[in-house]
């Protein structure tokens, strides 16, 4: 059905108060007229030049719109947030159930859906399933947006949205929804919990960063929020594990909030879970927000590098000066610049300008370290061999150490048969062996293994073939440390080529650490002599700055990684798990069967899942997350080996619960924004069959403004023209 709606409106400033204003004053101006007893024709006249005078000045105009009104079908949103397992009485969803009951086969094709914090369908038939309260998130006004953009046949006419209010998207209570698109569609709201008096003491928000420092105090940032009758001083404890970290006392006001600021220092590096809690007191109707997670990634402030260099060189003065230009990396380095054999004029004392402080490195702050280097070292005259295999003890607890090559390094150096020797990646000739085994002479350009050319640590280039193109063009080196042979699993990236393809660049792993094996003392080539040769120097600094990276597990150089879609999950959550798969080799796991899990701290499954990866070794799946609070990992798995996990979070309140008060005047403001009529309560609502479906749809408008044209102008020209010769003829002023 059409229908034609007139809409008058005036264009003078200040609408119908100046207008009315204008009105009377003209009035007055024709009254004051007709009390001088003047002709009727003047006093006709002058009502008419006051009306048009009226006109002119407001401009009445009319919006003409048409409008097609028809049937259209009904929709029933049903919130599945965790809020609605709160109430002060019975849970609100057991109000939902009891309306949907009510309504169940009242009215034909009238579509049941559930939302959270995303829409899906629901059945009539499994009522339990259609009001269960489970998830993190209402986004209302998104789940209606979703509906009616969907309705691609335009057959909808309204949405009855049943809920507490409680809405994630809107910043505050009470707050006006943003205008929706409803294409005509109205909707109409239910709101559920609206009369109750929730005794809640709630940590009503916490703020945290993401990343803390480690030995670095970092802070957690805490709101306490009382709905009760009195004022409280409450206890807010912030621990780790089962350990109490600190606690602050605040006083919360009635019905109000309170902040506290707590202090934490990480001790380890990697990711930590810390907890917030307050106490629960008697009557408390949500007691699951009295407790909350906060998961946060424990790193450095800055890389720290000790590097010992054990005679000058380019190799060593390039390094350095990269080492200590670069802002992220903090330097401890000792040069070697005499050793007790040199000959000298003058005692050791006067030459020396510390003394090397081998046990102070070595013994106590060597664990402070993200990586050791030693460039060209030899250990011996130093009285280091008792220090060793503290060095190689320190490395198979997760820390990371390379050896770059020269006269001082590798079997050169004496290295064979010591406890370094037990965690490098080659293996090393003895000292006494012929030099024709220790070293290798002559010019030559590295070749990059085929099959790692992805690896992070010789990847130039994005692509493969540019990677090695941008290889061949570097300056060549001078000389090598020759190995004996190549430890597995450790892989050779750069070889010499030749008959012998002598290893330059290994890389492998020492239990749970790190090492890095370069036989040469050549790489500052790669920066000095390629800058003259081709303009880019920036090849040395690049690979030395992903080496460091690399050996200090920088996430971002991992072969394979997985993310989840939050960090903090409410009890039984879908959680979306994504995997980036690579193997040791950089190469994507594509086309393999592998799987996603979710396991608790002691390793065990919770959830897990089998997918297929794409092409690039991409993988994705959701979850049903765990009903327990506490830490959790994401974890991918190909044949049972591990490749990547990632930490999160599951708590009993979380954001969804910080604030479980009903908001109907939210639901009433989203009602009126789209045309339709909230109800404040289950038992209020109307039956179906007496809900308006009719939509509304604005076919166009039309605005007529009769008095803005130049012949209106002319028209009142000329009635004041005739009204003045009229008084001049008369002898009327």
């Amino acid at each position: 059905m059409s229908s034609v709606e007139w809409i008058p409106r005036l264009a003078i400033p200040g609408g119908a108060v100046s207008a009315a204003l204008l009105f009377a004053a003209l009035a007055g101006a024709a009254v004051l007229e007709w009390r001088r007893r003047t002709g009727p024709r003047l006093r006709a006249l002058r009502v008419a030049t006051a009306l048009l005078a009226w006109v002119l000045a407001v401009q009445p105009r009319w919006s003409v719109e048409r409008v097609q009104e028809s049937e259209g079908r009904l929709a029933v949103l049903v919130d599945g947030s965790r809020s609605m397992a709160v109430g002060a009485d019975e849970p609100r969803s057991d109000a939902v159930r009891a309306l949907l009951a009510r309504w169940q086969g009242q009215r034909e094709e009238v579509a049941l859906h559930r939302f959270g914090s995303a829409l899906g369908p629901a059945e009539w038939d499994d009522l339990a399933a259609a009001t269960r309260a489970r998830d993190d998130e209402s986004r209302i006004a998104g789940a209606v947006a979703e509906l009616v953009a969907g309705d691609g046949a335009g057959e909808l006419g309204a949405v009855v949205v049943i809920s507490d209010g409680a809405d994630g998207d809107r910043r505050a209570p009470g707050e006006a929804p943003a205008p929706l698109e409803m294409n005509g569609v109205k909707i109409h709201t239910v709101a559920v919990g609206a009369d109750e008096t929730l005794r809640d003491d709630a940590i009503a928000e916490l703020q945290a960063d993401p990343i803390a420092f480690l030995r670095q105090p970092g802070e957690v940032r805490v709101v306490v929020r009382s709905t009760g009758s009195g004022g409280l001083r409450v206890p807010v404890t912030l621990r780790q594990g089962d350990e109490v970290v600190t606690e602050a006392l605040v006083a919360v006001p009635e019905g109000g909030e309170a902040e506290a600021v707590l202090s934490f220092t990480p001790r380890r590096l990697g990711r930590a879970v810390y907890r917030v809690s307050i106490p629960t007191a008697e009557g408390d109707a949500v007691p699951q927000n009295n407790e909350r997670a906060f998961l946060v990634r424990v790193t450095r402030d800055r890389l720290r590098v000790l590097l010992v260099a054990g005679a000058p060189s380019w190799d060593v003065r390039f390094l350095r000066a990269f080492l200590k230009r670069d802002p992220s990396i903090d330097l401890i380095s000792f040069f070697i610049l005499r050793t007790t054999s040199d000959m000298t004029m003058a005692s050791p004392d006067e030459l020396a300008l510390i003394p090397f402080p081998t046990d102070e490195l070595f013994r106590e702050h060597l664990g402070s370290f993200d990586v050791v280097l030693f460039q060209n070292f030899d250990y011996g005259p130093y009285q280091m061999a008792p220090y060793l295999p503290r060095i190689r003890d320190y490395v198979q607890r997760g820390g990371s150490f390379a050896m770059v090559g020269g006269d001082r390094s590798f079997g050169s150096g004496g290295y064979a048969g010591t406890p370094l020797a037990e965690i490098l990646p080659v293996r090393l000739p003895r000292s006494d062996a012929p030099p024709s085994r220790l070293v290798a002479e002559g010019r030559f350009s590295p070749e990059v293994d085929a099959e790692l050319v992805r690896h992070p640590l010789v990847a130039l280039a994005p692509e493969p073939g540019a990677s090695v193109a941008a290889w061949a063009r570097l300056a060549p080196l001078e000389g090598l440390n020759r190995v004996e042979a190549v430890e597995e699993p450790a892989q050779v990236l750069l070889r010499r080529p030749g008959r012998e393809r002598l290893p330059v660049l290994v890389v492998g792993e020492a239990e749970e650490g790190r090492v890095l094996a370069l036989t040469t003392d050549t790489s500052w080539r790669w920066g000095l002599t390629t800058g003259g040769r081709s303009g880019d120097a920036t090849a040395f600094e690049r690979f030395w700055d992903r080496a460091l990276r690399w050996l200090a597990r920088d996430p971002a150089l991992e072969p394979a990684s997985v993310t989840t879609d939050r960090e903090r999950y409410g009890p039984e959550a879908r959680v979306r798990v994504r995997a980036l798969l690579r193997d040791a080799r950089y190469r994507p796991i594509a086309l393999e069967t592998v799987r996603l899990a979710l396991v608790d701290e002691a390793g065990s499954e919770q959830a897990a899942v089998e997918v297929t990866t794409d092409g690039e070794g991409r993988a994705e799946a959701e979850l049903e997350g765990p009903a327990r609070p506490g830490a959790y990992r994401a974890v991918a798995l190909r044949a049972g080996e591990r490749l990547a996990e990632e930490a999160f979070v599951v708590e009993s309140g979380g954001d969804e619960l910080a604030d479980p008060r009903a908001d109907p005047a939210y639901l009433e403001a989203l009602a009126e924004s789209a045309g339709g009529v909230a109800w404040g309560s289950p038992e209020a609502a109307p039956d179906l069959g007496a809900i308006d479906a009719t939509r509304t749809e604005h076919l166009g408008s039309v605005e007529l403004a009769p008095f803005a044209s130049p012949w209106a102008l002319l028209g009142a020209l000329l009635l004041f023209a005739g009204e003045w010769w009229l008084r001049r003829r008369a002898g009327v002023r």
